[in-house]
């Protein structure tokens, strides 16, 4: 547990309480902060992911199934959660966001590095994670998000102007298709895609720093418990379930277990869905993973 939170959560907390720390001292513009993200730094990271995943047709088909399934049950967990506690309709699209949006990219693949000591096939299934926690968060997320104030129709045509269904899209054709992207383009978007981490960390934190403890401090709370505890032992019934042994097992297992998107923070700020529980549970739930992903990774040596 030291190591892990020596090694994995310190550095994800400094940035984080840097940003707090200047955002109390200058007042950033957090609306600008959450398009930046949005509009800049996500679809570079997209295009580059999905132009550098080395997988098989097969393994993909696989990862690609159980996350669909995982992420259907996280939902209608969310969903039926927010159903018995009485949610308002902004609090339960940002209680939905938190509890199946995860941050498979900027925590998982250190995460996944740490784990599997920088294995090649771990890395990989990894990678297509992120992937799908890009699609998950651009289609559910955005439309999960915009529809409590916007109405479905406006969240379909938002989310068709999000640039980053088509940095997916041109990175999954040029990498099909095994076209070379130029340097002088290729550089640039790989050095805003590995910019992204430390930008958002700071934007986090400036959210926080920004929000007064949200009124419903139960509803953070569960949103947390859910995310790191249930998701993966519905992950485990289903590894079962579907007979993925090995690595591949091991890898979607403490996959599942990752902490709250920061995406699931910058959508609710976007669309006014109680940005300050968004931002509360994304702080708490990277907190609380300290203690929970020490226990997943053990368990996944055990149980795989």
């Amino acid at each position: 547990m030291i190591y892990t939170f020596y090694h994995i959560i310190i550095p994800i907390l400094i940035p984080i309480g840097i940003g707090a720390l200047l955002h109390r001292k200058f007042k950033f513009d957090l609306g600008s902060f959450s398009k930046l993200i949005l509009y800049y730094y996500v679809p570079a990271l997209a295009f580059v992911k999905v132009l550098e995943a080395q997988l098989s047709a097969k393994l993909v088909v696989m990862i690609f199934g159980f996350l669909i399934v995982q992420f259907i049950a996280m939902a209608l967990i969310g969903k039926a959660i927010s159903r018995v506690m009485g949610y308002s309709k902004p609090l339960a699209a940002s209680f939905a966001n938190s509890v199946t949006l995860t941050n498979n990219g900027n925590i998982g693949i250190p995460v996944n590095a740490l784990a599997f000591k920088h294995d090649a096939f771990a890395m990989s299934i990894q990678m297509m994670v992120v992937v799908f926690e890009l699609f998950a968060t651009f289609t559910f997320g955005l439309i999960n998000a915009s529809k409590a104030a916007a109405g479905l129709k406006k969240s379909l045509l938002q989310f068709a102007k999000m640039p980053v269904l088509y940095a997916i899209i041109a990175g999954t054709a040029l990498h099909m298709l095994r076209l070379p992207m130029p340097e002088p383009v290729m550089v640039p978007l790989e050095q805003i895609a590995d910019g992204m981490l430390p930008f958002a960390l700071v934007s986090i934190g400036a959210q926080i720093a920004s929000a007064a403890i949200h009124r419903n401090t139960a509803a953070v709370l569960l949103s947390s418990l859910t995310r790191l505890v249930l998701s993966p032992v519905c992950a485990y019934l289903l590894l079962m379930l579907l007979g993925i042994e090995g690595i591949a097992a091991q890898a979607l297992f403490i996959a599942s277990a990752i902490p709250t998107s920061r995406n699931s923070a910058a959508l609710a700020l976007e669309y006014g869905n109680e940005p300050g529980f968004a931002a509360q549970a994304v702080l708490l739930s990277t907190l609380l993973s300290s203690v929970t992903m020490t226990v997943v990774i053990d368990l996944s040596n055990h149980l795989f």
